[in-house]
């Protein structure tokens, strides 16, 4: 637990979300990560995130910047007290250890992965965050929720998304994910399993 009080540290103790708390200056249009209480990162490391903006933070994102930095940050502005909003975020891990930060490069990761064993040898991670501005400091509290499960899991329905999704990844973001060296895998234990997948 990395830049926290008590408060933050208990509630994290008490729910299975990790917590990030975000601040912003009056000088600056933009929020930093200022705590952390992260049991189960996907692949990253808070304490190299302390104190750095959103932007800053997103900075191995491939787009972030150019693509969503400005409206990320608008939204946080006008986020207010009565609120909370959720989004879900999904990646494919080579293991279904909850703290996953990657010790080695995707193509030796993912090499042993073929059709016939990518139902055991893939894991589908997925976060369940959300966003609310606490009323009385006016930081946001960010928590994420994760959720790991082997790809052979998932209903014939989600294998399909999770293909098309891992197709549909913008070039340079699926780069940084791995998936050039997951997805031809993942495609033929759809086909092996009967799976119709549109094309992408």
């Amino acid at each position: 637990m990395l830049g926290i009080d008590g408060g933050l540290a208990e509630a994290a103790l008490a729910h299975h979300e990790d917590m990030c708390l975000l601040t912003r200056s009056t000088d600056e249009p933009f929020y930093r990560l200022v705590g952390t209480a992260v049991a189960f990162p996907t692949d990253w490391i808070p304490a190299r995130k302390m104190g750095l903006s959103l932007t800053a933070m997103h900075a191995p994102i491939h787009g972030y910047a150019e693509q969503l930095a400005s409206g990320v940050d608008h939204f946080m502005a006008r986020l207010s007290p009565d609120r909370i909003f959720g989004r879900c975020n999904w990646f494919i891990a080579p293991t279904g250890r909850m703290r996953w930060l990657a010790a080695e490069q995707p193509q030796s990761a993912f090499a042993a992965v073929t059709a016939q064993n990518a139902g055991e040898m893939l894991f589908v991670r997925c976060e369940r965050q959300t966003l609310r501005r606490l009323p009385e400091t006016g930081a946001i509290l960010f928590t994420i929720g994760v959720y790991v499960a082997p790809l052979r899991s998932l209903s014939d329905a989600n294998v399909a998304r999770l293909a098309l999704a891992v197709a549909a990844l913008v070039r340079g973001e699926g780069d940084r994910r791995g998936a050039p060296c997951y997805s031809e895998a993942l495609r033929g234990f759809a086909t092996a399993r009967g799976i119709a997948i549109a094309s992408a």
